[in-house]
């Protein structure tokens, strides 16, 4: 039976997701739960959301991936980093095995350095297509990983598909939605004061990333989608981008928008305030897989702007469109305005599960048995 489990969160997002699993493996006193922090956590610009996680739980290491820039350069450089000093800490806490959750580039790394100490990998959210980088990096962790729990059977069938073995993929649905079903976010008056949005107001949420396989002018594309939006004059709350190659094209995007008095910007916003968020808000735009992963779960319109997240599963309540002003224009207005099409988001269906995956993953990996042959992987 396993008796040790470790976990890692690289950001903000991932941590809120895997919220219920990590309550569930810490409340086991059967089971040490060791939690690993990297990349945004320790990151200021992000918010240093390591505090957060530290109120919550005992944290088992800290990896500061030490990411000079947000260069393509810096960012390769950094995910070295993360897999020397990951491949240190794992060999420390010789876990059972470790939970890995989505596709990013810490992911990768810490990847790596487990299976080279012989530590077997459980991977979450795996499958899924998207058209960023991490759609490579998320492929290379599946063919790493030993135990797969994807959110969706179609995801399943694309693991399976890469010569993984059906006996060791089980869906569960998205762990995005643990949280928002079991209704862990905080209520409107609440949120409304944290965020200082006024008590009939419904805001526009702005999420934006790099795009990393497109050679796009990533400050310019910021600055078209912000410039629509201002133009409709209502309260918008801007979230920092995720810490991908060309953030800071990102940010430096939003200086020319911060004397703007509908806009707020914020580098961090909790789990439970974000999902408290997307109850009140008439709807996102960006490119963020939030925007198709959890709206529906809130009946709000979505707009995903770029190529980010071609090929992911969505729902009806999803407008896609490029950066430039007249697509932007006209999504928003479609949105805002178009009654057919908001009752249809309000009713969108619930593609990414019933809220339970933290349940089916703590009872699969309770029930798990180490040996040799969950090691011995072969292309099937």
């Amino acid at each position: 039976m396993i008796k040790h489990i470790a976990v890692l969160s690289g950001k903000r997002g991932g941590y809120g997701a895997m919220k219920p699993l990590l309550n569930a493996l810490d409340k086991d006193t059967e089971i040490k739960l060791s939690l690993i922090l990297t990349d945004q956590h320790l990151n200021r610009e992000f918010g240093n959301t390591h505090q957060e996680v530290e109120q919550d739980f005992t944290i088992a290491g800290l990896i500061d991936m030490n990411q000079k820039s947000s260069s393509e350069l810096h960012r390769t450089e950094a995910l070295g980093n993360c897999m020397t000093k990951m491949a240190i800490l794992l060999d420390e806490l010789r876990p059972d095995i470790l939970v890995l959750y989505g596709d990013r580039g810490e992911v990768l790394s810490t990847a790596v350095a487990a299976v080279h100490l012989r530590i077997p990998i459980a991977h979450l959210q795996g499958g899924d297509l998207s058209g960023n980088i991490d759609e490579q990096m998320r492929h290379a962790i599946t063919k790493l990983s030993h135990l797969h729990y994807p959110s969706t059977q179609e995801s399943a069938e694309r693991i399976i598909s890469m010569g993984e073995s059906p006996s060791r993929v089980k869906v569960v649905g998205d762990n995005h939605v643990d949280g928002i079903v079991a209704e862990a976010y905080t209520r409107p008056p609440k949120v409304r004061s944290v965020l200082n949005i006024g008590k009939d107001i419904s805001p526009i949420i702005f999420l934006y990333h790099p795009e990393t396989t497109r050679n796009r002018d990533v400050k310019d594309d910021t600055h078209q989608i912000l410039k629509v939006v201002s133009e409709k004059k209502i309260r918008t709350i801007i979230v920092y981008p995720c810490s991908d190659a060309g953030y800071k094209d990102v940010i430096s995007a939003f200086d020319a928008f911060r004397g703007e008095k509908q806009f707020s910007f914020h580098k961090n916003i909790s789990a439970e305030n974000f999902w408290g968020l997307l109850n009140i808000a008439n709807l996102i735009v960006g490119n963020s897989s939030c925007g198709l992963i959890e709206t529906p779960y809130f009946g709000i319109p979505a707009i995903n702007v770029g190529k980010r997240q071609e090929g992911r599963a969505c729902s009806s309540n999803v407008i896609h469109c490029e950066p430039v002003q007249k697509e932007l224009n006209e999504a928003l207005d479609q949105a805002m305005h178009d009654t057919n099409f908001r009752n249809t988001a309000k009713d969108a269906k619930k593609i990414f599960g019933d809220g339970l995956a933290w349940r089916r993953i703590y009872e699969d990996l309770k029930s798990l048995e180490i040996t040799e042959d969950l090691f011995d992987k072969r292309f099937v």
